[in-house]
C-alpha cells in the first residue's frame, strides 16, 4: 500500500469512493427507523361508479413510498385518482395492480405490483398476503384497488386481451357482473382475493376499479348507472391534475422502463468525467498527503460549502462541478452533512434533479454515494420508484454500501419518509459534520 491516506476510514483516494464503508459509527442509525402514523381530516364527496364514498387528501407518493410533507392534492373522485396515477408513480403503470392505502383520511402508500400470471385461487391468496404484509404495522383503515391493463391516459392501443363489443367489454362467456347484463369483469378472482385479505385486516375497500385505455369501471358497482364499457376520465379533470403536478415540477414517463433509463449512465459523459476524477484524486493526494487531520478537516469544510451551493442553489453543473460533487460525496462526513441539510430543504425537486445529473455522469466506483443521496431525495419526495431504481444503481456499484442497504431495506419494508426525517431530526449538524474519533485515525487495511 502507498503512503498513509489523509482520509482515515472515511475516504481512500485510489479506492474510488468505497472506503467510506469502513468507518464505523456513521451518523445514520438504522435501528431508529420506525413507521410513523399520521391523521388528518377526511375529505368527502366522492361519487364513484355506483359507489358513494369519501376520499382523502393525497400527497405525491411513489411506488412503494409513503406520504410526504409536500403540498397536498385534494381528490374528490375516481377521475382525479386515475388521472393522478402516472404522477404518483412517476410512470404510466401497465399490467399492474395498484393499491392506494389511506389512514385517517390521508394517503399512506401508493403500491404497485405486476399482475400475477395465474388466476389460481391458492396462488392469488398467497399473492394477496404478501402484498399487504408491509402495511400491517401501519394500520391503514381504507384502500382503493385498481387493476391497470392499459395506460391510464388512454395512450395505449392494447386491450389486454379484452375486446369491446356493442358498447361493453367482452368477458368470459356466460358470466355476468352485478350490474345486470354486462359480462364478468377480468381479474375478478384477484380483486376478490385481495378484498378478503383486507377484510381480515379491517381495512375498508372504498372502491375497486378496472382501468384500461383511459376508462374505468368499478368491481363494486351494483347500480344500473355503471356503464359496461366504463367511464372515460373527465378531460377537464385530467388537465387540472396534470397542471397541478406540473406546478410542483412532477412529470410522468410512459413506462417504468423509461424511468429506469433516466437514471442509467451516460456513456460519453462518464468517459469524459472519469479522467477528471482521477486527476482530482491525485491533486488531493498531493495537497493533503502530508497535511494531517487539520488539512482534511479544512478540505471537508470547503467541500460542504461547495456542495451546498451546487445542490441547493441551482444552476447548471459544469464538468468541474460534477467532479467536485462526486469526489466530495465519497467522504462520509461531507455526505452526511449534505443529507442533514436535504432533510429540511425547500426545493427537493431541484436537489434531486441535480443529483441525478451527477449520477448519470458517475464512473464506476463513484456511483454508490451519489446514487444513495439521490434515492433519499426521491424518497423524501414520495417518489419511491426513482428511489428504488437509484438504490439498485448504488448496490450494483458497491453491494456493501451500508447507507444504500439501509435505505433500500427501509423502502422495501414500507417505512414512510417521515421515519428518515425523524432520525435526521434527532441529529445535530455538528454530529453529522464532527470529525471521527481519534481511534479511527489508523490507516485502513490494505
Amino acid at each position: 500500500m502507498g503512503p498513509r491516506s489523509p482520509f482515515p476510514r472515511v475516504w481512500e483516494p485510489g479506492r474510488r469512493g468505497r472506503g467510506s464503508l469502513r468507518r464505523p459509527g456513521s451518523c445514520m442509525p438504522g435501528n431508529c427507523m420506525k413507521g410513523v402514523s399520521s391523521t388528518a381530516r377526511r375529505r368527502t364527496g366522492w361519487t364513484s361508479t355506483g359507489c358513494h364514498a369519501g376520499f382523502p387528501n393525497c400527497n405525491g407518493c411513489g411506488e412503494g413510498a409513503f406520504m410526504t410533507t409536500q403540498p397536498t392534492l385534494e381528490m374528490t373522485g375516481p377521475d382525479e385518482l386515475v388521472a393522478s396515477l402516472p404522477f404518483l408513480l412517476g410512470f404510466q403503470p401497465l399490467e399492474s395492480l395498484v393499491v392506494v392505502w389511506t389512514k385517517g383520511g390521508r394517503l399512506l402508500l401508493t403500491q404497485r405490483v405486476d399482475l400475477p400470471a395465474t388466476d389460481d385461487g391458492v396462488h392469488l391468496a398467497e399473492f394477496a398476503g404478501i402484498l399487504v404484509q408491509p402495511l400491517r404495522d401501519h394500520e391503514p383503515d381504507e384502500a382503493v384497488l385498481m387493476v391497470i391493463e392499459d395506460a391510464c391516459d388512454g395512450t395505449s392501443d392494447s386491450s389486454a386481451g379484452h375486446t369491446v363489443k356493442d358498447g361493453g367489454r367482452e368477458g368470459s362467456p356466460g358470466q355476468r357482473n352485478e350490474c345486470g347484463g354486462a359480462p364478468r369483469m377480468p381479474r375478478r378472482e384477484l380483486v376478490d382475493a385481495v378484498m378478503r385479505v383486507l377484510a381480515a385486516m379491517d381495512v375498508a375497500v372504498r372502491d375497486a376499479l378496472e382501468v384500461s385505455g383511459g376508462r374505468f369501471r368499478s368491481y363494486l358497482c351494483v347500480e344500473e348507472c355503471c356503464p359496461p364499457a366504463g367511464r372515460a376520465v373527465d378531460p377537464v379533470v385530467a388537465n387540472a391534475v396534470a397542471a397541478s403536478f406540473a406546478v410542483r415540477g412532477v412529470s410522468a414517463l410512459s413506462s417504468r422502463a423509461d424511468l429506469v433509463s433516466v437514471l442509467e449512465p451516460d456513456p460519453s459523459g462518464v468517459a469524459r468525467i472519469e479522467p477528471l476524477v482521477v486527476d482530482r484524486e491525485q491533486e488531493l493526494d498531493d495537497a493533503l498527503g502530508d497535511g494531517g487531520s487539520a488539512a482534511v478537516e479544512s478540505w471537508r469544510d470547503e467541500q460542504v460549502d461547495r456542495l451546498m451551493s451546487l445542490v441547493f442553489e441551482g444552476g447548471d453543473l459544469s464538468d468541474a462541478d460534477t467532479v467536485t460533487l462526486l469526489v466530495g460525496l465519497c467522504d462520509v462526513r461531507v455526505r452526511d452533512t449534505l443529507l442533514w441539510h436535504l432533510n429540511g430543504a425547500s426545493d427537493r425537486y431541484g436537489c434531486l434533479d441535480r443529483l441525478l445529473i451527477g449520477l448519470r455522469l458517475a464512473p464506476n466506483g463513484y456511483v454508490a454515494p451519489i446514487a444513495t443521496c439521490a434515492a433519499l431525495a426521491a424518497w423524501l419526495l414520495g417518489d419511491g420508484a426513482r428511489a428504488s431504481i437509484a438504490i439498485d444503481r448504488a448496490l450494483n456499484d458497491d453491494p456493501a454500501y451500508s447507507l444504500a442497504i439501509l435505505v433500500g431495506t427501509s423502502i422495501s419494508a414500507g417505512l414512510p419518509p417521515s421515519a428518515w426525517q425523524q432520525v435526521m431530526g434527532r441529529l445535530t449538524l455538528e454530529a453529522c459534520r464532527a470529525r471521527p474519533p481519534a481511534a479511527q485515525d489508523s490507516p485502513p487495511p490494505a
